[in-house]
């Protein structure tokens, strides 16, 4: 009866375990500086700044995309590490703002994203 109790733990603890192994992304480990931007005024009108820091705060909580711009004009999309966790959550009181995120950089077609695991 032990081994039978031990063999069913085991099997559930694998499959509880298993899609949150498969739901991380693949990539690089990366450190990454720059401002909190919201997507949709960023791209359309170059909007950025602490002037433009209510706008953008707004327009995050409205849903839009929410990015990183690092010095050298680089653009990450952000999101949370957690499997489907939005950038909301963790930047959203940082709009406009200096940050220090770590995470996985993936990119692919062009675009890259940062899977933000911390926020300095």
């Amino acid at each position: 009866m032990r081994l039978t109790i031990s063999t069913l733990v085991l099997v559930v603890t694998v499959i509880v375990a298993t899609p949150k192994l498969l739901a991380q992304p693949k990539g690089e480990r990366v450190t990454v500086t720059g401002e909190v931007v919201e997507m949709w005024c960023y791209l359309e009108a170059g909007d950025r700044g602490l002037a433009k820091k209510g706008c953008a705060t707004a327009c995050a909580k409205a849903g839009n995309p929410i990015a990183l711009i690092d010095a050298k004009g680089n653009l990450y999309v952000a999101a949370g590490l957690k499997s489907h966790q939005p950038a909301q959550e963790l930047l959203l009181d940082k709009m406009s703002e200096q940050v220090t995120v770590t995470g996985t950089l993936v990119k692919n077609a062009g675009v890259q994203m940062i899977y933000i695991e911390t926020v300095r």
